[in-house]
């Protein structure tokens, strides 16, 4: 890797710690769940790209939202045994990181899986029925954020641990 790609990964990852900084403080005060997930989605977004940048490079590195999904199975993968020293990542648990991946990228107001998923947490949009529907009233049904869900605290200790090992 050289300088310039150290330099951009060490960005990329800074930016996803103080991302997750955000996140922690909405869930602190009870915010919406658009806005802690929202800040979920930047901070996996950054994180992968540190991860993908330190094995490829900056310029092999797309300006682009759709990373999360395939990249974090790879973070956890490389990751969870500097957090478990003894012992591997369970089948079940990267199926669950797959699943809350895919979830966290169709967050981005971008990547809306072919027009067949219009909810983000960030801009209103309308749904099939021709409601217009607002984040910050908007459930999220297909992703807990809590902490109390063993596989969100997991992803978020595997964000925080890739972007602190490239910071």
């Amino acid at each position: 890797m050289t300088a310039k790609d150290r330099q951009w990964a060490r960005g990329f990852a800074r930016q996803a710690i103080s991302d997750l900084r955000v996140r922690e403080q909405l869930v602190d005060s009870k915010a919406e769940k658009c806005h802690r997930l929202h800040f979920l989605q930047m901070a996996a977004e950054k994180a992968s790209k540190a991860f993908l940048i330190a094995g490829n490079g900056h310029e092999n590195v797309k300006n682009s939202h759709a990373y999360i999904a395939t990249t974090l199975p790879m973070i956890a993968r490389a990751f969870y045994g500097k957090l478990n020293p003894k012992s591997e990542i369970g089948g079940w648990q990267v199926q669950a990181i797959r699943r809350y991946a895919g979830e966290i990228q169709l967050l981005a107001p971008a990547l809306n899986n072919g027009d067949t998923r219009r909810d983000n947490s960030e801009y209103p949009w309308e749904d099939a029925q021709g409601n217009v529907c607002v984040p910050c009233e908007y459930s999220f049904p297909n992703i807990d954020d809590r902490d109390q869900d063993r596989v969100i605290v997991l992803l978020i200790r595997l964000i925080r641990q890739a972007a602190e090992s490239y910071s």
